[in-house]
């Protein structure tokens, strides 16, 4: 019984030790030496965006690259929102790169296009592409960009509207107009600088009773305390 222990016990220590032994004389061997890196995820990027920001960490055996450090690199380019990097032995390097994802527009001040995340933060310039679904947040600076697109998802989460519903937001010293709202030529709705959520439900419900007696309504001025304005459309 006490052999048939000792040999359980013997046999998982002898493996460990002989891949201890192993690692340290093979690590540095031709074996264990960076031959390729790929790439993954990228679209707006270029391989050598990624690259010149690895570059600096790499090392000619695998082991000896700091994965940790890499990836912070990687991480301060400002299309990237994660990074993971595997070693895949015995020669390569994966690096999985997850881009920042156009989630709506930011027209400044002077007209200039900016692309947001989905934090609300401008990450990048405007390209063609983006003009296709993407909500435009009319506002001064981006801190303003930046609390509108929080509100509107907000809405979006409660129900209260639909993203593809809601096509334009301004927002200028705290008053925010929303332009959209389902219609084909679109339904401005002015919500003033406070209680945005109650003013917005109440211009919902005032919209919905026009449809269904065949109101074609422009606009809808919802910062009174009781009702609403609204403006119908002419022609």
């Amino acid at each position: 019984m006490k052999k048939s222990l000792y040999t359980l016990f013997l046999i998982p220590l002898c493996v460990i030790s002989m891949l201890t032994v192993i690692y340290v004389f093979a690590k540095d061997e031709p074996l264990f030496f960076l031959r390729n890196i790929k790439v993954n995820g990228i679209q707006h990027l270029k391989d050598h965006d990624i690259m010149g920001r690895a570059a600096p960490f790499l090392r000619d055996s695998l082991f000896k690259i700091d994965i940790s450090e890499m990836k912070d690199a990687i991480l301060t380019h400002p299309f990237v929102r994660e990074v993971r990097i595997k070693r895949v032995y015995p020669f390569s390097l994966v690096i999985d790169v997850d881009e920042k994802k156009a989630s709506a527009l930011w027209a400044d001040s002077e007209g200039q296009l900016h692309v947001l995340d989905d934090n609300g933060e401008p990450f990048r310039g405007f390209s063609r592409e983006d003009s296709k679904g993407l909500i435009v947040i009319n506002a001064k600076d981006k801190n303003g960009a930046k609390a509108v697109y929080r509100q509107i998802n907000e809405w979006f989460r409660e129900g209260i509207i639909k993203k593809d519903d809601l096509s334009d937001v301004a927002y200028s010293e705290g008053n925010i107009t929303i332009y959209g709202c389902g219609c084909d030529d679109g339904v401005e709705i002015i919500l003033g600088k406070e209680d945005y959520t109650s003013r917005l439900k109440k211009a919902v419900a005032v919209l919905q009773d026009a449809k269904q007696r065949g109101f074609l309504i422009k606009c809808i001025d919802a910062r009174f305390e009781k009702g609403a304005i609204i403006k119908e459309r002419q022609g």
